[in-house]
């Protein structure tokens, strides 16, 4: 595809902002502006607040741009009620990007995401560095009849560029590429060969719930490569506006995954997931190997999108992990329902696994992590999730089951700041072959 045919950000911005007729319907939806009701923090505010500065290059010398822009969850629930289709989130993340190819990116994370985001090995080394000094902190007490599997370090707030209070999980000793297989082999016939994204958070922090997708996977009949050498998905760089880093990132990774011969490539986070899916493609869109990253795209799964697949309309061979009558509950993530569409897939394995014991929330929304988010912006983050834990407590559920870390994560940490005995778990833990 030529270069020369790509959309600028300017350009994209007044395509969309140009579909808005300010009909109100995201203020319904949005979680931000469901905590704040300020008009510029919602995604009409932000349109009309785009619009009303011009078409040009006026627009990014707005003082306060950057903060309206940074309110943003980029959890897309605006874009999927939008009768009119406007993609306000790509309208956030164009503008973003416009301003740091502007003005720079901060010091710190020009660092954090050039110097070790985008360099696998910095990475690794940078998150064992941190392992080997969290016994400085305090380990969460959880409590319930379900042992926390994966136990919580609080990180206080004079760690201000780690976490802002936040409780993280306990950074393991040994990472999932040095307890897992180059490729696990299916067991008995093998029905087919995927690879494994696994992405930071299961790399790093929780290795466990990749363990759990390649035992499941191999035992349902599916050979399973974890490729060498994968990096970030680029998510959180290209979300704070640094595309050109996240481009390299993409390529990267394109470039590893491009060789394999697999059927699908499978992702265990709905972050990573809906980055593979579209977020490559729209980097690179107008730009040479955008249709790589199209066919990329098209190869990906979701690890329940694939358990439904290879039901084939009938039971799975599972059973539960969990001690009998344990009542489940399940949360949606914004990037596994909003932007991959995937709502059905593990309810449908929840419901054959659990039965009566697994109990839908009233109450659908946004967690109030949305990466980055949840540092910059914490207090806000922690009020839009309130909502979502009082729907937790309603279920008398004893686990909450995710598929995305990040959620698990800021889930975890707000069942433990409100004392609630709830654990926090990834699909790929609560089911076993039988």
């Amino acid at each position: 595809m030529n270069g020369s045919n790509a959309q600028s950000p300017l350009e994209l911005i007044r395509d969309e902002i140009a579909k808005c007729i300010e009909c109100g319907t995201c203020l319904h939806s949005c979680p931000v502006y469901r905590e704040c009701h300020l008009d510029v923090q919602s995604p009409r505010g932000r349109n009309r607040l785009l619009r009303s500065l011009g078409s040009g290059e006026e627009i990014f010398n707005y003082p306060d741009l950057a903060t309206v822009l940074q309110k943003c969850l980029l959890c897309g629930r605006c874009a999927s009620g939008c009768p009119r289709g406007v993609r306000s989130d790509l309208v956030v993340e164009a503008a973003r990007g416009e301003l740091i190819r502007r003005q720079g990116l901060p010091l710190v994370k020009r660092v954090a995401f050039r110097k070790i985001m985008a360099d696998r090995s910095a990475m690794a080394a940078a998150v064992r560095a941190a392992g080997k000094m969290q016994w400085l902190l305090p380990q969460t007490k959880t409590g319930g009849k379900l042992p926390q599997r994966t136990p919580l370090r609080h990180l206080p707030l004079f760690f201000l560029g780690l976490g802002k209070g936040c409780e993280l999980p306990a950074i393991p000793d040994k990472f999932l590429r040095e307890v897992a297989p180059a490729v696990t082999p299916a067991q008995g016939e093998r029905k087919m060969r995927v690879a494994f994204f696994p992405g930071c958070a299961t790399e790093y922090m929780l290795p466990k719930v990749g363990q759990a997708v390649l035992r499941l996977l191999a035992s349902l009949g599916v050979e399973v490569v974890l490729p060498e050498n994968l990096g970030c998905c680029g998510i959180a760089v290209a979300a704070n506006g640094d595309a050109e880093t996240a481009r390299e990132m993409a390529l990267r990774n394109l470039d590893i995954l491009a060789r394999l011969d697999v059927k699908y490539v499978i992702t265990a986070c709905a972050t990573c997931g809906s980055t593979l899916k579209e977020g490559w493609a729209g980097l690179f869109r107008g730009l040479p190997r955008h249709d790589e990253f199209v066919a990329l795209g098209a190869k990906v799964r979701d690890f329940s999108e694939l358990l439904v697949e290879l039901a084939n309309c009938k039971p799975l061979p599972v059973h539960s992990t969990l001690p009998a009558g344990t009542r489940v509950t399940y949360h949606d993530p914004c990037h596994l329902a909003r932007y991959q569409g995937v709502i059905e897939q593990p309810r449908r394995i929840l419901g054959q696994v659990f039965g009566k014991d697994f109990v839908e929330m009233d109450y659908k929304g946004c967690c109030g992590c949305g990466g980055s988010f949840s540092l910059h912006s914490r207090d806000l983050s922690l009020r839009i999730g309130e909502e979502k834990l009082d729907a937790v407590q309603r279920t008398g559920a004893e686990v909450v089951v995710n598929t995305c870390p990040g959620c698990m994560i800021q889930l975890a940490s707000g069942i433990s700041r409100r004392g609630m005995p709830q654990q926090v778990l990834h699909l790929a833990e609560v089911v076993a072959r039988d």
